[in-house]
Order: structure tokens, then C-alpha cells, then sequence
């Protein structure tokens, strides 16, 4: 796990092969699926800032969807006061989870809540060099990415099964835990609002031209495999299309979750 208060510096006057002005082609759906009655994911989608995040909230009804509200309202606020460069951009998103996390934790103590929480992925990057990235997740909504007809999971899920999986020696049992099909991969270790303090993890990326990003909460990913969202990643020419394509096989799986998607294409500026 890393601390952008202590990584942060690695980030900045070193080469990143620049390859010029780049842009975001994104696109957005959200919806409460076939089964839930009320939609508890958010998403956040700022083309102009480089910023794009998700949040499925958890507790229940209005509960869960105020998490998850709440989260990207952080978000939103850190753009809007925000003027600075990345560096504080990126010490922002870490303060805006920490904000998050109080506000939910106030509002559950007040209402004597017991369980209430959101998950959180947000990838950033720096509007001046749009080739240096962030991206941070709390929980188990996930961040992909598509490069040259290869699709991977940049994230990994904050779950029992995931964590039990990766402490695992033995190769079968380990991808058994991390099965989504396993209850042990549903029960999040860490998530904004469940805490005193948000144990987010952080990592740098390379953005460059030619890139396509997903972000996704797991009403998507316990339906789909990576080998799917690789797929679709891959096979549709703009990110409308691609968030068509997801959203026709996750209803054909029967949509038993609010399922939310951000997707980016990146292109180089004309």
C-alpha cells in the first residue's frame, strides 16, 4: 500500500517518455440493475480536469447510495476549489477520501448506524503532462486497462478472498478465494466510512495514446470476466460503445447488481 504523501515526489523531474498533448474520449452509465431497487453506485466524470472515479455505497437503500454519494462529492469539490497543480491535486484526492470518510462516519454515529461505507477507484492525471497518472481504489471496484490488444486489472479487490488468495501458496487455492463466486471475496477488509482513517491504495501509471481505461464497480465484474472486459475494451471504437456493449451482457447475466462504468479512451490532441 503506499501513502501519496510519501511516494508523491517520485512522481515528478523524471523522464516519462512524453509523447505530446493527449486527450479523454469518456463516457459514463450507471444503473440499479435488474434486482435492487434502488441504485447505490455514484461516478464522477470530469473530461476537462483528467479525473474519473466510482463509488458503490454499502449499507443499504438511501444509506449506501449517501456513501457513495458522498465520496464523489468530495471529489467534486476538490476540482472545483482546486486551481493548483498535480502534486497538490493528488495530496487533494487522499484529503477529499479522508473528508468522505468523516462525513459518513458522523452521520452513522449520529443515527446510531451500523454498517454504512463506500468503495472508492479514481484515476487522475496531470492536465499539464496528461502522460503521468494516478490511480487509488478502497474496496473492490476496479480499474482496467487496454494497451496494444492486451486488457489487465490495475487494481486489486480490498476483500477476505482476495487478501486470503494472495497469502495463499497453492495456486488453485488461491484463485478459489479470489473466485467472486466465493462469499469470502464479497466481504470488503477496507472501504471509505468503515474506518477511523481510509487505507487507500495508490499507484503510478503511464498514460499514453492509444490507452483504454474502465473503471467499474462489482455489479460488473462478478457477472464478467477479465477476459470479457478485455474484450469489450478492445472491440468498440468509442467509449459509448463500449459502455453499450458491457451493458447488454451484464442485463443477459441478469444484472443481480447496481452495476456503474466509466470508460476513457486516450487519444493524442489534434
Amino acid at each position: 500500500m503506499m501513502n501519496p504523501l510519501k511516494w508523491l515526489a517520485g512522481l515528478f523531474g523524471r523522464g516519462d517518455g512524453a509523447q505530446g498533448p493527449l486527450r479523454f474520449d469518456v463516457a459514463a452509465i450507471s444503473d440499479r440493475g435488474l434486482v435492487r431497487p434502488k441504485n447505490e453506485d455514484s461516478y464522477l466524470m470530469r473530461k476537462e480536469d483528467f479525473f474519473l472515479s466510482v463509488a458503490d455505497g454499502m449499507g443499504g437503500g438511501a444509506d449506501g447510495a449517501l456513501a457513495s454519494s458522498w465520496v464523489c462529492e468530495a471529489f467534486a469539490g476538490l476540482l472545483a476549489t482546486s486551481s493548483a497543480g498535480f502534486r497538490e491535486r493528488v495530496k487533494g484526492t487522499g484529503a477529499a477520501l479522508e473528508a468522505a470518510n468523516a462525513r459518513i462516519r458522523e452521520y452513522m454515529n449520529e443515527r446510531r448506524i451500523k454498517m454504512m461505507g463506500s468503495t472508492a477507484a479514481v484515476l487522475l492525471a496531470d492536465p499539464a503532462r496528461p502522460s503521468r497518472g494516478v490511480i487509488a481504489h478502497v474496496g473492490d471496484s476496479r480499474i482496467y486497462r487496454w494497451r496494444k490488444g492486451k486488457g489487465i486489472q490495475l487494481t486489486r479487490d480490498h476483500t477476505v478472498g482476495d487478501e486470503l488468495g494472495r497469502a495463499h501458496i497453492n495456486a488453485a487455492d488461491a484463485a478459489a478465494l479470489k473466485s467472486r463466486k466465493n462469499p469470502l471475496s464479497h466481504i470488503l477488509t477496507r472501504a471509505v466510512g468503515t474506518g477511523f482513517k481510509v487505507r487507500a491504495e495508490w499507484r503510478k501509471i503511464d498514460i499514453r495514446a492509444g490507452d483504454r481505461y474502465l473503471l467499474c464497480t462489482d455489479g460488473v465484474h462478478d457477472v464478467l470476466s477479465n477476459v470479457q472486459v478485455s474484450a469489450h475494451l478492445g472491440s468498440a471504437k468509442t467509449p459509448a460503445e463500449v459502455l453499450r456493449a458491457f451493458a447488454r451482457d451484464v442485463i443477459s447475466y441478469g444484472a443481480p447488481d447496481n452495476y456503474t462504468l466509466v470508460c476513457a479512451f486516450v487519444e493524442k490532441d489534434l
